[in-house]
């Protein structure tokens, strides 16, 4: 049975020799405190390469062979919501039912405690099967990490360092329902005509006499932006000249937008998907415009820091692409040496 992992002797060398695992091993399990964790550095590299493995045989079996069918079958919007074919809906669940989207949240937010790079490695290994679908799958995780990572630095996150565990963190509804397959969220930056440069957003955040912060204002280009969790970088300062210390990417401030609440049992929405972009291949993927009209937001961190809040979730999204592109050279390369053999 083909396994893109299995069969890929490069990433295993790093997997399974190339790297020092130890510390790394050591300090994402806070030093074995936590009584849930695997015990030693060999039975968590073995747990990693089942995981890698696991995904290897997806990946090739399951994604790779319904590729086509992901870039022939467009997603649509049906009530105000974004469909996914049959086929697509049942490669995400399938990630569900491996429990892979919480990898490296801590168990105690339903995640499997496993470092960054793991996460990285399955990437590369879903992107030699499908793109689109890799896409959707990082967004899952990715967002979920972000959210612990800004309430830790923010200082709503709480530990118990004896125990090894976290205690509480301000998004943990959030994270759990995101590591566990039923939410995901996006990254929202572009504006129209504000694309690499974030000091001409328009989107605006403004906060009402109780101290509650709503957004107002159109994204496009959102890679799976249909999802819940919209993390929004928005303008909260007034500048009054090009010399203003709120001038440019310093009005700026981040925000977690829910797009919907559940009321009785049916999602009501607090932003709306106006399209679905016409891409070049990457089709699977949906890539939308949304629209926030005063939608109810949550301010991360401070006023003010929305640039460099911005970058930490850029930053890691930027290896992941990286990632992902190794895969589809994997893929690349793999075709052509193919087609070359057969070549007269």
């Amino acid at each position: 049975m083909s396994n893109f992992y299995d069969d890929n002797d490069d990433l295993r060398f790093y997997i399974e020799r190339g790297l020092d695992w130890s510390r790394l091993i050591e300090l994402t399990e806070y030093e074995w405190k936590a009584p849930d964790s695997p015990g030693n550095v060999d039975a968590a590299l073995g747990l990693y390469r089942e995981v890698l493995s696991l995904l290897g045989s997806y990946a090739a079996t399951s994604i790779a062979p319904q590729a086509p069918t992901f870039d022939r079958d467009h997603l649509r919007i049906v009530d105000g919501e974004v469909h996914f074919g049959p086929e697509l809906t049942a490669i995400f669940d399938g990630f569900k039912d491996m429990g892979v989207y919480g990898l490296c949240l801590p168990r105690e937010l339903g995640g499997m405690n496993a470092p960054f790079l793991m996460y990285m490695a399955s990437i590369e290994v879903i992107a030699r099967a499908d793109v689109s679908v890799v896409a959707h799958y990082g967004f899952h995780g990715g967002i979920a990490m972000s959210l612990l990572l800004y309430s830790i630095l923010e200082g709503t996150t709480e530990f118990d360092a004896d125990a090894g565990r976290i205690t509480s963190t301000r998004f943990a509804d959030a994270i759990a329902r995101i590591a566990a397959g039923e939410d995901w969220g996006s990254m929202d930056i572009t504006e129209a005509d504000a694309g690499s440069d974030m000091a001409r957003l328009r989107t605006r955040a403004e906060q009402d006499a109780d101290g509650n912060w709503f957004v107002t204002g159109t994204k496009i280009f959102i890679t799976s932006g249909h999802g819940r969790y919209h993390v929004v970088i928005a303008r909260t300062e007034e500048a009054t000249n090009p010399d203003d210390p709120f001038a440019g990417l310093a009005g700026l401030s981040l925000f977690l937008v829910p797009a919907w609440e559940e009321v009785d049992g049916k999602r009501v929405r607090t932003a709306t998907l106006e399209s679905i972009e016409d891409k070049l291949g990457h089709i699977g993927s949906a890539t939308v415009a949304i629209r926030f009209d005063r939608s109810p937001a949550f301010l991360l961190g401070q006023r003010g820091e929305g640039f460099k809040q911005m970058l930490l979730l850029m930053n890691n999204a930027r290896l992941g692409v990286g990632f992902e592109s190794l895969g589809l050279c994997e893929a690349a390369l793999r075709l052509a040496r193919a087609y070359a053999a057969e070549r007269r």
